[in-house]
C-alpha cells in the first residue's frame, strides 16, 4: 500500500470517528436537558418550590420525575403555599405548614396527566400564609420543557 492510500485511510477513519463522536455527543446533551427550575418567594427566599425534571424521583414515589418539593426555610410562623399549572391548565395547590424545623413537602400534580413532554410549559407559584390565610411575598416562574 502506498502512503497516498494509507494517507487516504486514515483520513476517512479519523473522520469517521469525530462524525460519530459529534452526533453522539449532540444526541446525549440533547436527551439528557434538566428542566428543572425553583422559584422563592419575595423578601428573603423563605418560601421555595422546585420543579424537579430530572432525578430519580420523588422519595416514596419510586422512579418517577416531574414533581415539585416545597421548602420552607424561615421561622416566622407562616406556611408556604405552591401552585402549579401546565400551559394554561391549573392543576392545583399545596402547602407545607411543616416550618423551618420540618420536612420539605413533595408534591406530584402532575402526575394525572402523565410526564411533562417536550414543549409543555411549566408553571409554578410559591407564596406565604399565615393563620388567617393571607399570602404573601408571592413570586412564580414558567419555563418550556426542552425535551420532557
Amino acid at each position: 500500500m502506498n502512503f497516498r492510500v494509507r494517507a487516504a485511510r486514515a483520513a476517512f477513519t479519523t473522520s469517521a470517528f469525530v462524525a460519530a463522536a459529534m452526533l453522539f455527543g449532540t444526541q446525549a446533551a440533547f436527551a439528557g436537558t434538566n428542566d428543572s427550575f425553583s422559584v422563592s418567594t419575595t423578601g428573603g427566599g423563605c418560601g421555595v418550590v422546585d420543579f424537579v425534571d430530572y432525578g430519580a424521583g420523588a422519595p416514596g414515589g419510586g422512579n418517577n420525575d416531574d414533581y415539585l418539593v416545597i421548602h420552607d426555610y424561615c421561622s416566622d410562623g407562616k406556611g408556604v403555599r405552591a401552585y402549579a399549572w401546565i400551559g394554561s391548565l391549573y392543576l392545583g395547590a399545596k402547602n407545607n405548614t411543616n416550618g423551618l424545623a420540618g420536612a420539605a413537602v413533595v408534591w406530584d400534580p402532575f402526575k394525572e396527566y402523565g410526564n411533562i413532554i417536550a414543549g409543555d410549559k411549566v408553571g409554578i407559584k410559591v407564596c406565604l400564609f399565615n393563620s388567617s390565610g393571607t399570602l404573601s411575598s408571592c413570586a412564580e416562574a414558567s419555563r418550556v420543557s426542552v425535551d420532557g
